[in-house]
């Protein structure tokens, strides 16, 4: 039987232009290179080599050799791979998300779920996530809009609304509701991986000035340090609590609420049958 060292050897040798060069990279003597030349040689039942008294060279059927060993190592090397992506992929639950907080929301419930896995998430566009579902890069993904197709199936787990955040003082502080359109054109201060919702704001609010933030800690600052209105939600109130000095109005559009669906494979209901019962109780 053909042994995969004597492959590397052989690849080495050729690479390399002579036995002591190939020798020494491959951090082995000589002698013992040489041996394994001959043991394939026997193996095979064939001559790879043209031999003189002070120099071994490659034959016709030697090259031929090579190329058939790259394959086979190449082969190995991509089955290696392949079986480690496999295996991976079969201990991790991957969350692909549309938004941070049904991304919070259904990897908490994940790693309640499946103590023993990995649980992965990010955020993505929206056509990016639908691909990698497809491609089963993701095990679920939470999109903002249900699906019918003859592939994917979907489940609402969640609903988030957004209101505004104002200082006190702001002219509009006084109001019980308030439109996307009433404060289009003021400086606002917005996180900046929120996902769909940044495509909502640019949408509904095309005057607006965002002020970005990408650090948490440094958003929740300035929102207690600053006098520029913002933007939080139910969801972020319920578990980070209600913004100090602000009045919390609630906005009138319908833009600024969402109801999150998990989309999954109808292939892997059954597997997935518990876990989409257990997110929506």
């Amino acid at each position: 039987m053909i042994e995969f060292e004597q492959l590397t050897h052989l690849i080495a040798f050729y690479e390399y232009k002579t036995l002591s060069n190939a020798a020494n990279n491959l951090h082995i003597s000589q002698p013992v290179l040489t041996r394994s030349m001959q043991k394939l040689e026997e193996t095979l039942g064939l001559s790879l080599f043209e031999r003189s008294k002070n120099r071994i060279t490659f034959n016709e059927t030697g090259l031929l050799a090579v190329d058939y060993a790259k394959r086979i190592i190449n082969d190995i090397e991509n089955m290696k791979q392949q079986l480690k992506e496999f295996n991976k992929k079969q201990h991790t639950f991957s969350i692909g998300s549309c938004a941070p907080a049904p991304n919070i929301f259904l990897s908490q419930k994940a790693a309640q779920f499946y103590p023993d896995k990995t649980i992965s998430s990010e955020m993505k566009d929206i056509n990016i996530l639908i691909n990698g579902l497809k491609d089963k890069t993701y095990t679920v993904i939470i999109m903002p809009y249900d699906i019918e197709d003859e592939l994917i199936e979907s489940i609402s787990f969640m609903d988030e609304k957004l209101f505004f955040s104002l200082p006190f003082d702001h002219r509009l502080a006084n109001k019980k509701s308030i439109s996307l359109k009433d404060m289009d054109g003021e400086k606002m201060l917005l996180m900046s991986n929120i996902g769909f919702w940044n495509q909502m704001h640019q949408r509904t609010m095309p005057n607006t000035k965002f002020l970005l933030q990408q650090d948490r800690g440094t958003f929740y600052d300035l929102i207690e340090l600053s006098s520029l209105p913002s933007f939080t939600s139910d969801f972020s109130m319920k578990h980070d609590g209600i913004p100090p000095k602000r009045v919390i109005i609630p906005i009138e559009d319908k833009d600024a609420q969402a109801t999150f669906y998990c989309w999954y494979l109808k292939e892997n209901e059954e597997m997935l049958k518990s876990f989409l019962y257990y997110i929506i109780q």
